[in-house]
């Protein structure tokens, strides 16, 4: 008979597949701004279009916030 695992070990198990130090991007202040910015658009939805121009609107929003800081 198969074992289930608790929902705890479940996401354990799980987080730890997912997270392969090789893999992962780290987090860089423009990545943050960006999925900001995503958010933003996406609940305005002004987001609705497609994925790949979303995506671009939101770090192009991120790469305006980081030049006005200058």
């Amino acid at each position: 008979m198969k074992k289930h695992l608790s929902l705890e070990d479940e996401a354990k198990k799980f987080t730890k597949r997912k997270r392969n130090p090789r893999t992962i991007k780290p987090l860089t202040t423009r990545r943050y701004l960006a999925g900001q910015a995503l958010a933003g658009l996406l609940s305005g939805g002004r987001g609705v279009g497609r994925m790949h121009d979303v995506k671009k609107s939101a770090y192009d929003w991120a790469d305006f916030m980081l030049d006005d800081e200058d």
